[in-house]
């Protein structure tokens, strides 16, 4: 009997807390460019519940994020022999989208973050790239 009342004093404060006040979804942009720029690598690839990724951080993929709106995608293996694939993304914080413009794509996908140094990637009905994507940041060297 003390337990439900303690329970039910519980719920009425955590309620009462709330009340009235509007929650504003949290701007998702800097978590991908810390507000300058910021490396990621493409660490799984998933179809089908198989990941496809390279095991070797050299041989993955890395995105980087300017906090102008441009993005690279380049294999890590190539940089330095190659521009890579240029463009531009928007992240909607409040839908949880982050979309990639390339020249003749756009790769449109829905935003799960685990924790600040996991983010994973599904793509929407409408992207051009059909595969689910983690990223975790660079490694340090």
């Amino acid at each position: 009997m003390k337990i439900a009342v303690v329970f039910g004093i519980l719920i009425f404060v955590s309620s009462s807390c709330t009340r009235g006040v509007e929650l504003k979804p949290v701007p998702l942009g800097p978590l991908f460019h810390d507000n300058n720029s910021k490396v990621w690598v493409v660490n799984k690839i998933v179809s089908e519940g198989q990941n496809f990724a390279p095991h070797f951080h050299r041989d993955k993929d890395m995105i980087v994020f300017y906090n102008n709106g441009k993005v690279l995608y380049q294999a890590i293996k190539t940089l330095g022999q190659s521009d890579g694939r240029k463009g531009e993304y928007s992240v909607y914080s409040s839908e949880k989208i982050l979309t990639f413009y390339f020249k003749k794509e756009k790769w449109d996908f829905k935003i799960s973050v685990n924790t600040q140094d996991t983010i994973n990637l599904t793509p929407t009905s409408s992207s051009d790239y059909k595969y689910r994507m983690q990223l975790i940041p660079f490694p340090e060297l």
